[in-house]
């Protein structure tokens, strides 16, 4: 499910900083389309998850790569952030209803509660990534 690379600080500061964009454009699209802020909080939540892969010099397989994301940020989160990853993979699966179900909608607060799952794991993951590398400044 994963393989090893190299570890290169300028793809994760890259990804952290997309994620927080992809927050931000959350945000801005909640009040137009619910399942399009969700679906941003969704990808935030995906580019900082490959940013702790890549933090510990893996990267997913091709095959089942979200699934991937979430089990390996589990693995190293542990128990202590259980919730915020549960709600993550309830994300994965929702989102995946979304696009192969389009009658299934999206409510605005479960976009508000992706807003909110997502900033919380981006926060962890960006504390996690600069107590591995403390010299590390995210450019954004």
């Amino acid at each position: 499910m994963i393989k090893k690379c190299l570890l290169d600080w300028k793809s994760i500061n890259n990804l952290i900083k997309r994620a927080y964009t992809d927050l931000k454009t959350a945000k801005r699209n909640i009040d137009d389309d619910e399942e399009c802020a969700y679906n941003y909080a969704y990808n935030a939540m995906l580019r900082s998850g490959l940013a702790l892969m890549f933090s510990e010099a893996f990267r997913p397989e091709i095959k089942d790569k979200h699934l991937t994301i979430v089990k390996f940020a589990s693995s190293v989160l542990g128990n202590k952030f259980k919730k915020v990853i549960n709600d993550y993979d309830f994300m994965r699966r929702k989102r995946h209803h979304f696009i192969y179900e389009p009658d299934i909608p999206c409510s605005r607060k479960e976009a508000e509660d992706a807003l909110k799952t997502a900033g919380e794991f981006i926060d962890i993951i960006g504390k996690l990534i600069k107590e591995k590398n403390p010299q590390t400044e995210f450019e954004f």
